[in-house]
């Protein structure tokens, strides 16, 4: 351990995991008045803190002005303007439809929060500032659970702007985080207000109860998340179920009192066994101390000399008898800190010691994710507070001690993201198997909360059971959909079904979706967008004439080409278009029929058999073929191929995530391989993100997820296609995986007119490298040594990703990858190497498809 709080025999400090405004105010479960004393600074003291309808009392109206007068002074410190009153005139918004991220507590400790909350939702991070703002709901058609309304907050918008405003009607809480109490007062108000909501909390007063007790924490760390603890001898008297039995934890040894009187002859035994063994290493000193949530900022500890057994055994006495059921008294080490080598001689003065706090998030799928490291840096002798020390990088904080080389620092930082992340896990895994009462209400939901209204052809489809409502309609003849969107707008009304939106990630379906959409009144980009860009040649000559203001326009990355129907449109279309070209179906996907040709005989050949071979939706389901089986011959350029994944919201870009694929296995256009991130430098990056930006609002694709495929050429970007829907085969996965962003739920949320919450510039959290692996390539080891349940297993282990793209094994006249197999590192070369061994051991690699040329991109 590099640092712990150092402390000396003299000092009393009190307890408090963070030293934050934990002792503060009535949600710490104080009570009485606020503190006397005015913030300094300067700010209108006449805003509209009244919430109309919920009167509060002195004391509560008191603290609301000490909160408000903190939020103020909080942003002039920071720089950032007054808030402005807007409650005098109400804001509407649109019931239910908003996103609302509210957050009841001290606004000195969710600052940060409420800041960035401004900037990646405006307008829709609230903070309350009593809890008289928030009403608390029964749930229409969810016995015993409740919605959360909020009347009055102050919300939180890009550059720090901030607005009191009232909400006529009160806006419904998707989202509510509470700096909770255990005392009484409106720390119990704010507790309440917390338990049983139907959207997802951010901690309730049972949980908060049970990681406030240090003991539990300790051990469940040392047990469940591999962290190191400092050795502790605990005194327990009756202690809560989940610290009874169980295995025995590293560093931690725990003794269970049968009573609080007549334990001198034990404790005498047990804290010189202590204080001899090995576990304490080289601590000079123990620190003894109160366990349990009554004593969470509020008790004193001493800190005794390591050699001094009695004054440790009287200390441990004294405190036994202020214990009640469920507590506990630690005997710890007090770790030194680290003796750091200074080059040359060290500095003058007293020897520093560093305070490092990690901080970790709770991501979609359960995933701790460090995202920040604040550090604090004092003199060794005195204890290091974040109230009495100013917040400092890794960086700058290890280099006042000596530890100033990046590599150094590397390791550091990697070392405290293993051990925070790991914290939190064991956190969730606690949290994961308590009961709904041990835990204070639901668990926060793992899915969305959608409820889904499936349409498919199919009668006996596996999801008809998984959905609120199946209407089992035949949309497979796709030059119908005009009639088939009525027919499905009468079978919803009939049904009484109420939509908030509809979307689909299956290509036939992208031009019915947009009619259904319109015919019902749903946010949808509109269908001749859709038909645009579902049509290949459609798409490449539109955005041809597409020849600006603004500038650069979209016709800059269409590449010529010419629809093919007839085998008189192949003779005119390769004379028009340079060769060699590119063949492919103009509604098709996954790359099926797309080949190079090389001239004129070539040309006519690949067109007579798709002609022959793909005719309708039965030869090859699944590839668009219920459009017709037209065709486009396109140019063929050169360059690396890269996806291009959008999130549009009115026209505007929310996100975008670059990948790299491999070069093919040419005549084909099979994919082989992929990275993500993307290596380009930022300049090409950027050039491809505007490219496939431009290229979608010249279609009129203004709402939605879309999938861009582009080349990057020595003249800049160019369009190969566009699928109006999220990428496909493994891009969900790996965007999830790399960066926390599910598409699939940003595409329901712009379905639904919700504007998603998503980082501007997303960084991602490492490196996938994978590759495709093909029937007819890989019959024999996918039936052998790389059986479907072989890489699920090594999957399972974390040795690799797999994605399964295809039920069935077995091989076709048209090629399309089975399975995408991928490995991650913290550099494309580690994933890279990672990956590519793993091919050759599974006997992926070999002679006909040499993985490592797929890969040479990858660097």
């Amino acid at each position: 351990q590099l640092s712990l709080d150092p402390l000396g025999p003299e000092w009393d400090c009190p307890l408090g995991s963070k030293d934050l405004e934990e002792e503060e105010g009535p949600w710490g479960g104080g009570s009485g008045l606020p503190p006397p004393g005015s913030f300094p600074g300067s700010w209108r003291q006449d805003v509209g803190l009244d919430c109309k309808g919920s009167l509060e009392g002195v004391e509560a109206r008191a603290w609301t002005v000490y909160y408000y007068s903190l939020l103020q002074s909080c942003l002039q410190h920071a720089g950032l303007p007054e808030t402005q009153d807007r409650s005098q005139v109400p804001r509407t918004g649109c019931p239910g439809a908003e996103v609302t991220l509210c957050i009841l507590g001290s606004p000195s400790t969710f600052l940060s929060v409420l800041l960035e909350g401004g900037v990646q939702s405006p307008g829709n991070m609230l903070l309350c500032l009593s809890p008289a703002w928030l009403t608390k709901v029964p749930a229409p058609g969810q016995p015993g659970e409740a919605v959360l309304l909020v009347s009055k907050a102050v919300s939180f918008h890009p550059g720090g702007l901030t607005f009191l405003e009232d909400f006529v009607p009160p806006r419904r809480a998707t989202y509510f985080l509470a700096g909770l109490g255990l005392g009484p007062g409106q720390g119990r108000e704010a507790a309440e207000l917390a338990r049983d909501l139907t959207c997802p909390t951010g901690a309730s007063a049972e949980l908060a109860r049970l990681l406030e007790d240090r003991l539990l924490t300790r051990r469940l760390l040392a047990q469940q998340g591999g962290v190191a603890v400092p050795a502790t001898l605990a005194f327990t008297y009756k202690p809560p179920a989940l610290l009874r039995g169980g295995d025995a934890s590293p560093g931690v040894r725990m003794v269970e009192l049968s009573g609080k009187e007549g334990q001198e002859t034990l404790v005498k035994e047990e804290v010189g066994a202590f204080l001899h063994s090995g576990a304490l290493g080289d601590a000079l000193q123990v620190a003894v101390k109160l366990s349990g949530w009554r004593w969470r900022g509020r008790q004193a500890l001493r800190v005794c000399p390591r050699a001094e057994l009695g004054t440790v055994v009287d200390t441990v006495l004294a405190l036994l008898e202020k214990l009640e059921e469920e507590e506990s008294v630690l005997v710890e080490a007090v770790c030194p800190p680290a003796r750091l080598p200074f080059p040359g001689s060290p500095p003058p003065g007293p020897e520093l010691a560093v305070r490092i706090c990690a901080v970790v998030c709770r991501t979609q799928g359960d995933r701790p994710l460090l995202s920040k490291v604040v550090c604090s840096v004092g003199r060794q002798d005195r204890p290091l507070r974040h109230r009495s020390s100013l917040p400092q990088t890794l960086e700058v904080a290890l280099a006042r001690c000596g530890l100033g080389e990046t590599g150094q620092v590397a390791v550091v930082r990697q070392r405290v993201k293993t051990a925070a992340e790991a914290a939190l896990a064991a956190v969730l895994a606690l949290e994961a198997g308590l009961s709904a009462e041990q835990r204070g209400g639901r668990r926060a939901a793992r899915d969305y909360g959608l409820k889904l209204h499936l349409v498919e052809s199919d009668p006996n489809h596996f999801a008809s059971q998984l959905v609120q409502t199946f209407i089992h309609f035949d949309v497979t003849e796709h030059r119908r959909d005009e009639e088939n969107a009525r027919l499905l707008a009468e079978l919803v009304r009939a049904r009484g079904l109420q939509l908030d939106g509809c979307f689909s990630y299956w290509d036939d379906c992208l031009v019915l979706t947009a009619l259904l959409c319109q015919e019902l009144g749903l946010p949808c980009s509109p269908p001749a967008a859709m038909r645009l860009a579902k049509q290949k040649s459609c798409t490449q000559l539109h955005l041809l004439r597409c020849q600006g203001p603004p500038w650069p326009a979209p016709s800059l990355h269409a590449v010529p080409c010419c629809p093919l129907e007839s085998e008189a449109d192949v003779e005119k279309a390769v004379h028009q278009v340079p060769l060699p070209g590119v063949m492919k179906l103009e509604f098709g996907a996954g790359a099926v029929g797309v080949r190079l040709v090389e001239d004129a005989p070539q040309c006519h050949e690949h067109f007579s058999r798709v002609a022959r071979d793909l005719q309708g939706e039965a030869d090859h389901p699944g590839i668009g073929l219920g459009w017709g089986n037209a065709m486009l011959l396109m140019e063929f350029v050169e360059g690396t191929e890269h996806d291009v994944d959008l999130v549009l919201f009115g026209g505007r870009l929310l996100a975008a995530f670059v990948s790299d694929n491999g070069p093919t296995r040419l005549p084909g256009f099979t994919e082989t391989a992929a990275c993500m991130p993307t290596g380009l430098a930022p300049e090409q990056e950027a050039q491809l993100v505007q490219a496939a930006f431009r290229c979608c609002l010249g279609c009129g694709l203004l709402d939605g997820v879309f999938n861009v495929e582009l080349k990057l050429t020595g003249a800049g970007p160019k369009l190969i296609e566009i699928n109006p829907r999220m990428g496909g085969f493994y891009l969900r996965d790996w965007i999830l995986e790399l960066y926390g962003v599910d598409l699939l739920l940003a595409a329901a949320m712009v379905a639904c007119g919700l504007r998603p919450a998503l980082p501007t510039h997303p960084r991602a959290r490492g490196h996938l490298v994978g590759v495709m692996c093909l029937m007819s390539q890989h019959l024999q080891v996918l039936n052998s040594t790389s059986s479907r349940e072989t890489l699920q297993a090594l999957h399972d282990q974390g040795l690799l990703r797999f994605n399964l793209l295809e039920e069935i094994l077995e091989q076709g006249e048209y090629e399309e990858p089975y399975c995408s197999v991928a490995c991650a590192g913290s550099s494309p070369a580690e994933a890279r190497l990672r990956l590519l061994g793993l091919c050759q051991g599974l006997g992926i690699d070999g002679p006909h498809y040499p993985v490592a040329h797929f890969l040479s991109h990858f660097k």
